[in-house]
């Protein structure tokens, strides 16, 4: 290597570059049943990555995320939420109530290689379109079944939400603080953890299929996959003590937590080593801390009543040092430390801009938006934003026309018996109102009769 290492990763994680490089999943089609965030994160992973991925949607009604935006917060007429779970998607409106609309999605999942969906455990099966279905007439077919406590077992019907899921995976009862009661994590752990594994599955699959040809059904349970990343059941099974709450500190870390600056803002520390702790010890000018028999050693450091009177000493500290004063004396000294950021800051972070792990999109409906981009950059086939989300049945002609064959006559046929469908004209659902859908060429699709699967 000619060039030195951190030259040599700037240059092949450029994200300027992204779009000129392969994508990772291109080829691979992706039938998206699903609705809200937990089944959508599935696809929206494999669409990142260059997977084609065809929602279907009720029409008129759609993905109850479209409208359902937090406090009525949208965005160019559209939810916000929705946008950052279906990027680089196709957009059909079919009617599952009607049997045309249940042979239109069985022929999509003919031609796909993954089915996703997440309505209750059993409901895909009943309606003709399940794994046993489907894997009759596309044995290659990986099929994903998202749902709270999986498609068999005594929980099966039981619904579930995220704050269900962190119940019962036991993540609300250890979240808090000491003295007080567990509760829930923000926004939606419980959906997008489950999802993210859910995608690791159809990884997997996908790369058995490709060495033995065969596909696979995968049953996800929301309940189970929280309760992977969870400690306390085996810490509890193993040892028959509770490992109980700890708020923001890390129990085998001290000191560490959230502490509030002389600016009133907050700072993360988290002292893991016997050398990271001297280099704090420097920084408050009390370097005899790290000869004290009670903190000089981890173990030590970490036992109740010691970590008790660091982290004392530690937040009194903090408490008369500014945030841009610690951050600078934490990069000084090398210890571990960062600012607790809100969502205005990281949006608007230097740091993560450069790396463009935030990009800002320009779309051919939307116009310019600020987007996250996958944390996993792969140098050779990164993941990317292509388009932002698109109206209710906004891809229906395309769908239709490109991968099934319709007709022109065939489709207008179908619109008239309700079939298929298109937005209702409700904020979330239709396009926004300085768009003209008229004129769009995708929405209006004329090719004929292609049914040869490319995209």
């Amino acid at each position: 290597m000619t060039e030195d290492y951190f030259s040599f990763t700037n240059r092949i994680f450029n994200p300027s570059e992204n779009f000129d490089k392969p994508e990772a999943l291109k080829g691979i089609r992706v039938l998206d049943l699903t609705r809200i965030i937990y089944g959508p994160v599935v696809a929206r992973w494999l669409a990142l990555f260059g997977a084609e991925v065809i929602k279907v949607e009720e029409p008129r009604e759609g993905d109850d995320w479209r409208t359902g935006t937090y406090w009525a917060k949208y965005w160019k007429d559209s939810c916000p939420y929705f946008q950052s779970l279906n990027p680089n998607k196709y957009f059909v409106g079919i009617d599952l109530k009607t049997k045309k609309g249940k042979d239109l999605v069985f022929q999509l999942a003919k031609i796909s290689d993954v089915v996703v969906e997440n309505y209750r455990a059993g409901l895909s099966e009943a309606w003709g379109i399940g794994y046993t279905a489907v894997s009759q007439i596309n044995p290659r077919i990986i099929y994903i079944s998202c749902s709270g406590y999986g498609q068999w077992g005594p929980l099966r019907f039981f619904p579930s939400w995220d704050l269900i899921a962190q119940s019962m995976s036991g993540v609300a009862r250890l979240t808090g603080f000491p003295g007080r009661d567990g509760y829930k994590l923000q926004d939606y752990y419980g959906d997008f953890l489950p999802g993210l594994l859910g995608v690791v599955g159809v990884l997997s699959a996908l790369n058995y299929r490709e060495k033995t040809g065969e596909g696979q059904y995968i049953d996800m349970a929301q309940a189970e996959a929280l309760m992977r990343v969870m400690p306390n059941w085996t810490y509890m099974s193993l040892l028959g003590q509770d490992l109980g709450l700890t708020g923001s500190i890390d129990p085998s870390m001290a000191p560490s937590g959230i502490f509030k600056t002389s600016d009133e803002k907050f700072v993360a520390l988290a002292i893991a080593t016997d050398e990271q702790f001297v280099a704090l010890a420097e920084a408050m000018g009390k370097i005899d801390l790290a000869t004290d028999e009670r903190f000089k050693e981890t173990f030590e450091r970490t036992k109740a009543e010691n970590a008790q009177d660091i982290h004392k000493l530690v937040e009194e500290w903090v408490r008369t040092k500014g945030e841009e004063e610690i951050i600078d004396l934490a990069k000084r000294y090398a210890f571990p430390a960062g600012r607790v950021m809100d969502d205005w800051q990281i949006t608007n972070d230097d740091w993560r801009r450069e790396r463009g792990s935030i990009v800002e999109i320009q779309d051919e409906m939307y116009e310019e938006g600020t987007w996250a981009l996958p944390a996993a950059m792969l140098h050779k086939t990164p993941g990317r934003i292509k388009s932002l989300a698109r109206p209710l049945g906004y891809h229906n002609r395309y769908v239709l026309k490109k991968l099934l064959g319709l007709s022109s006559k065939e489709i207008e046929k179908l619109e008239k018996e309700e079939v298929i469908g298109y937005w209702d004209n409700r904020v979330g659902q239709r396009p926004p109102p300085f768009y003209n859908i008229e004129k769009d060429p995708m929405f209006n699709y004329e090719g004929e009769g292609e049914n040869n699967g490319d995209t």
